[in-house]
């Protein structure tokens, strides 16, 4: 076989390849067709003024963009957050660029009621939803909505994203990545 067809092949084989694997990798974050997607993140970096509910440090209002940016794949139907400002403003460029309103499951009531609103909200929808929890709920959330155990979150870690993809057949896929730096 001549060398420039074995080369073209090459190619072709390549690109098709290549091609598919990046659309395995979109499907990841954007969701299969017929399934929900859950995104679940910690809130972006607080101000640390003393006070009980912090506003976004500077780095953590350019977290919460990269966070909108990282998703601007996905189609999101609604976005949920604590009565906390740190996790509504992490979610706010996401909602802003979604063009959907911010939804809060509050914290007055105990944990276990937030996590078992945050669960019902997931469940009222059948699109998919992006979760702005805190460092001792996000592995509640995660596990309520049929994730794995994971790990406690060290206060000072930001930018993981726990996706939790709910199949036709209601079985729970679970991937873990990061956005930003």
């Amino acid at each position: 076989m001549p060398s420039v067809l074995k080369s073209t092949i090459a190619f072709i084989v390549l690109t098709f390849l290549l091609n598919n694997s990046v659309l395995a990798h979109e499907s990841t974050i954007t969701g299969v067709a017929d399934s929900k997607t859950i995104i679940v993140v910690r809130h972006a970096e607080k101000l640390n003024d003393g006070t009980r509910d912090p506003v976004l440090s500077n780095i953590g209002y350019q977290q919460a963009q990269t966070l909108a940016e990282a998703l601007s794949a996905l189609t999101v139907s609604q976005a949920i957050a604590s009565n906390y400002q740190r996790t509504q403003l992490t979610l706010k460029p996401l909602a802003a660029t979604q063009n959907i309103e911010v939804t809060i499951a509050s914290t007055k009531d105990g944990i276990e009621t937030h996590i078992a609103e945050i669960v019902a909200l997931v469940d009222s929808v059948s699109g998919n939803s992006v979760i702005a929890g805190h460092s001792n709920t996000v592995p509640l959330i995660i596990k309520a909505l049929g994730g794995p155990q994971i790990d406690a979150l060290d206060e000072s870690s930001y930018g993981g994203l726990y996706q939790l993809t709910i199949t036709p057949s209601a079985e729970v896929e679970f991937q873990v990545s990061h956005f930003g730096q």
